[in-house]
């Protein structure tokens, strides 16, 4: 009776700290948790060549592991390559006087709210859904060269 009463209180919090797990995603304005899905952790490359030149180009976009998607979020306080991909974007496409650090700090979330009201969102300093639908993203030639925003 006590191994079962004792089996059952650990099974009992081993499902509490796994939904714990699976529902911890950051407050806004917050640092993304470790294992929030939605999480921009990494980038994706598209490779593009259908310009009318025919140069092969590339754009490097944040993407989540977690989801296996580029519809993720970033927002102050993360860190990584999807930071990067964005800041390369508000830098070279918007015009933004940033470094591209990975780090989303308080200079990455200016230029972030600024790029946001050129394209006429709401101006939240978040990257998400309808951030990455509507941001110009540079393209790459050869060499690392710009190619164009789009």
């Amino acid at each position: 009776m006590r191994n079962t009463a004792l089996r059952t209180v650990s099974t009992t919090a081993m499902v509490i700290a796994a939904a714990a797990a699976m529902l911890g995603t950051a407050a806004p304005g917050a640092s993304a948790a470790t294992g929030d899905p939605y999480f921009c952790n990494a980038t994706f490359r598209d490779f593009n060549s259908s310009n009318a030149q025919h140069i092969p180009t590339y754009a490097d976009f944040p993407y989540s592991y977690g989801i296996y998607s580029t519809e993720c979020k970033l927002r102050k306080g993360d860190h990584g390559s999807g930071v990067e991909a964005l800041q390369r974007s508000l830098k070279r496409c918007y015009k933004q006087n940033i470094a591209v650090d990975g780090s989303f700090g308080p200079a990455t979330f200016t230029a972030l709210k600024n790029a946001q009201k050129k394209l006429g969102l709401t101006a939240d300093g978040v990257y998400g859904y309808n951030t990455g639908r509507a941001v110009k993203w540079p393209y790459f030639g050869p060499g690392g060269v710009l190619f164009a925003c789009h």
